[in-house]
């Protein structure tokens, strides 16, 4: 089955939050450009990142990085 831009949007949006962690983008992407050679990486992990700190607001709010003297 030839993969097209519309399972790998949905993909995106709708499994995209439900990754453990962001950086896993990387490798799923690498599996579906094997489905299509017009299959546009960045693309992909652009919007599955999105999608999954959209739906992650807690890590931002956790972190506190200011420093106190």
């Amino acid at each position: 089955m030839r993969m097209t831009r519309q399972h790998f949007e949905f993909i995106a949006d709708n499994i995209g939050p439900h990754i453990k962690w962001p950086s896993e983008f990387q490798s799923i992407a690498n599996k579906l450009a094997a489905s299509n050679p017009k299959f546009n990486k960045e693309k992909f992990i652009q919007r599955a990142s999105k999608a999954w700190e959209d739906n992650h607001p807690e890590i931002y709010e956790a972190i506190d990085d200011e420093i106190n003297f």
